[in-house]
């Protein structure tokens, strides 16, 4: 029988506010004061347990989310794409492949289409970008098809885009099809745009990069396609498990009450998917597997499972480092929650923070509005967290 965790996190509170941690009973027997840890409304805002993927789209989005464990990093391809940009996202229906390219969802291919995933990223100064994307369809003659209806959709202009060039890129096998357009911009460089199409078996591949060096943007689609193809290859048959998160570590999470639809919310991730949506894919995913990092799952809050309480204490820090990175500077060491010093918490001004907690070998990580939300946020993290 499945244990309620979300009910038992909840209880947690009440045996530790009973918790004593010093002081003299009248016949000297040792006591202390209750803990009193402050969860403000966070409390009542454990998730409950994630369902079986029983629905066509549910499972849909539950094998894109495992696609994440095939994609390549976009700092792989150039070691200048540090900014992890959205769309970065499982695909688990055909209407979101519009996100990717306007009316993709329209080709006859979709019909065949099962799930996606895509990640984006560029440079700090936004002059280059890639987006690269795998979509698995029901056959290979599918995926073929789809090169083909794809195509033109890409060269077609638009009010906004002018008609591109199918081309020819060494390094892409016969049956691709690449194209290229030179978007003219007022007082910059004209941009270009460079994208590719490839079918390999059951799935596509599908690489854009622009920037204001066409040979650049031609490298990248070429790059990519070259690193992608063998982690394609080595892909074996699907997980039949329709169980989304066989570890339950959802309960270990916030439920958020900003998702508006973000398929990233609510899902559990592997060892490689936790680090493709990192920011340093390379170097998290060194981190992850470093400290045994086996799952993540993202929601209102964050929560991992390492190897062993060391781990999860080293894989924290790492989190803690990515987290002051991305702040550039502005973060600062800030108040740990009342009755929680274990919990580290940072403050960027008055209006974010973030805290992070290691409990075992699992990991909490929350960011808040104030410093006082981030330390709500994980005193109640943590109450979900030492009740498994």
């Amino acid at each position: 029988m499945r244990i309620n965790l979300v009910r038992t996190a909840r209880a947690v509170v009440m045996l530790l506010a009973a918790a004593v941690v010093g002081g003299c009973t009248v016949d000297g027997t040792p006591t202390t004061a209750p803990i009193d840890l402050d969860v403000g409304r966070y409390g009542s805002m454990l998730e409950a347990p994630l369902p079986d993927a029983t629905s066509a789209v549910r499972w849909s989005q539950l094998r894109a989310v495992r696609l994440a464990e095939h994609m390549v990093f976009p700092r792989d391809l150039d070691a200048a794409i540090v900014d992890v940009k959205m769309p970065t996202a499982p695909i688990g229906v055909p209407r979101n492949m519009g996100a990717v390219i306007p009316d993709a969802d329209t080709i006859p291919a979709m019909k065949r289409f099962e799930y996606g995933f895509v990640i984006t990223a560029g440079d700090t100064p936004g002059d280059q970008a890639s987006q690269q994307m795998i979509a698995r369809f029901a056959d290979p003659e599918a995926a073929r098809d789809a090169v083909h209806q794809l195509a033109p959709l890409w060269t077609k202009p638009t009010e906004y885009v002018p008609a591109g060039e199918i081309v020819t890129l060494a390094g892409l096998p016969a049956g691709s099809i690449a194209a290229h357009l030179a978007r003219p911009l007022k007082g910059r460089p004209t941009a270009h745009s460079t994208m590719g199409l490839t079918a390999v078996g059951e799935y596509l591949v599908y690489t854009w990069a622009e920037s204001e060096n066409r040979a650049w943007t031609e490298r990248i689609v070429t790059t990519a396609y070259m690193k992608q193809k063998p982690m394609i290859d080595a892909i074996g048959p699907d997980d039949p498990s329709r169980n989304a998160d066989p570890t339950g570590l959802m309960t270990g999470t916030l439920r958020s009450t900003e998702d508006n639809g973000n398929p990233i919310i609510r899902t559990v991730w592997g060892p490689r998917g936790i680090a493709l949506i990192s920011q340093n894919g390379p170097e998290a995913y060194r981190a992850v597997m470093a400290n045994g990092v086996t799952v993540g799952v993202v929601n209102g809050s964050n929560a991992y499972r390492a190897g062993s309480p060391a781990q999860a204490a080293r894989w924290r820090d790492y989190l803690i480092k990515e987290y002051l990175d991305r702040s550039e500077g502005v973060a600062r060491p800030a108040a740990s929650p009342r009755d929680l010093p274990s919990a580290l918490c940072f403050a960027a001004g008055t209006r974010e923070s973030a805290c992070f907690v290691a409990v075992g070998a699992y990991v909490g990580e929350v960011e808040g509005s104030t410093l006082l939300d981030g330390q709500q946020q994980i005193s109640a993290v943590y109450t979900a967290l030492v009740a498994r």
